[in-house]
């Protein structure tokens, strides 16, 4: 009882002279002595029960930085995290069971959103049947993102327990990821209430379409461009599929083109987003009208320019010059634009000075030109 009451005196002192605070809603964990103090965290008086955002970095020891964590988790009561984000480094050597121990602790948790960025090398693949924790009941999440090496960690039976609840899905891969992982990832699990999903520029788009089929209430489209990826998306116009749900697509030209041509109707879309910024300038305006050329209405337009001073050639084909895009109706378009030597041309540059503009807003001029007024 003596040592118990000094405990309940040291460890809030320990905790604060730590940098930790009950009154923080934004948690944030780096390094083996920080996790180790973490550990204690449970032991403040009156500490908020919900609503507080975790992130943890592993960059050393990661097993025993596993172990604080998932103690420290199994303290606490559920929903005492809203949002979990676990990075792993390159160089970090995971074992199975410090892993597995954390993913059952973050279902005892019932976190809403978890993000795992995890460049872990080798290939590690856990079988479902294995793992009776993963139920599609036992999760809460409603928000998942996985990013890195999609051959690595439980991830599957981490998709397949957290499926029926999920809302929103982010699989993206930092390096080239086969076709029979994607299939593996894509076709064996329903995601019910799937709203919102985003992936690597090396998804098999006949894959995502099927995908997209298989979940017509899907109405957020994103696909980030994959530096290590050398797949590009067919132009062959594969099996129509009905695409009425989708009103947000983002990704590179070459791909959103091919999904929107892969559409039974002309969607109309509330916001369009390009990613220009691989392309050289001659190819920026020919790219951004197939696009266009394909959808019955646009309401936001937004484009990600290469460069700073990007001036894209406005030359294009007889074909698309006599298409009117009038129709589309743009109301707000916004340009993006990404430089990596953005501050070093101008030493007097505002530090806080944003590569993105406001919002332009387009007027219909009844102009007679058939070319797009932006």
């Amino acid at each position: 009882m003596v040592c118990e009451l000094f405990r309940d005196i040291f460890f809030p002192i320990y905790l604060k002279r730590n940098n930790f605070s009950p009154c923080r809603s934004y948690v944030s964990v780096k390094g083996l002595s920080n996790f180790r103090v973490f550990k204690s965290y449970h032991r403040f008086p009156h500490r908020p029960r919900h609503a507080y955002y975790l992130s943890a970095f592993f960059s050393g020891d990661a097993d025993a930085e596993l172990s604080c964590l998932v103690y420290a988790l199994a303290q606490l009561p559920a929903t005492a995290f809203h949002s979990i984000s676990l990075y792993f480094s390159p160089h970090n050597i995971v074992h199975d069971e410090p892993l597995n121990e954390l993913l059952e602790a973050l279902v005892a948790i019932q976190c809403k959103n978890l993000v795992i960025m995890a460049c872990l090398p080798g290939e590690h693949h856990v079988d479902v049947l294995t793992l009776p924790v993963y139920t599609p009941t036992a999760w809460n999440l409603t928000n998942l993102t996985i990013d890195g090496n999609l051959n690595y960690t439980p991830f599957r039976p981490l998709l397949f327990g957290a499926s029926e609840l999920l809302e929103e899905l982010t699989l993206c891969s930092l390096q080239a990821t086969s076709i029979s992982l994607w299939k593996t990832l894509l076709n064996t699990t329903t995601f019910p209430k799937l709203r919102s999903f985003q992936a690597s520029e090396d998804v098999p788009l006949p894959l995502l379409l099927n995908f997209l089929s298989r979940h017509p209430i899907v109405s957020s489209l994103a696909i980030t461009i994959n530096t290590c990826s050398k797949t590009k998306p067919t132009d062959d116009v594969i099996k129509k599929i009905d695409m009425k749900s989708l009103t947000i697509i983002s990704g590179p030209p070459s791909y959103i083109f091919t999904v929107l041509r892969s559409a039974s109707t002309a969607p109309s879309l509330a916001r369009l987003s390009l990613l220009l910024s691989h392309l050289p300038n001659m190819l920026i305006f020919p790219e951004v009208l197939k696009c266009l050329a394909l959808c019955q209405k646009v309401e936001a337009f937004q484009v990600t320019l290469p460069h700073r001073n990007c001036r894209a050639s406005t030359q294009t084909n007889n074909i698309f010059s006599l298409l009117d895009f009038t129709p589309l109706a743009i109301k707000v378009f916004r340009i993006t634009l990404l430089d990596s030597d953005f501050h070093q041309d101008d030493d007097t540059s505002n530090e806080d000075d944003d590569t993105s503009n406001e919002d332009i807003m387009v007027r219909n001029t009844f102009s007679n030109t058939a070319h797009p007024s932006f």
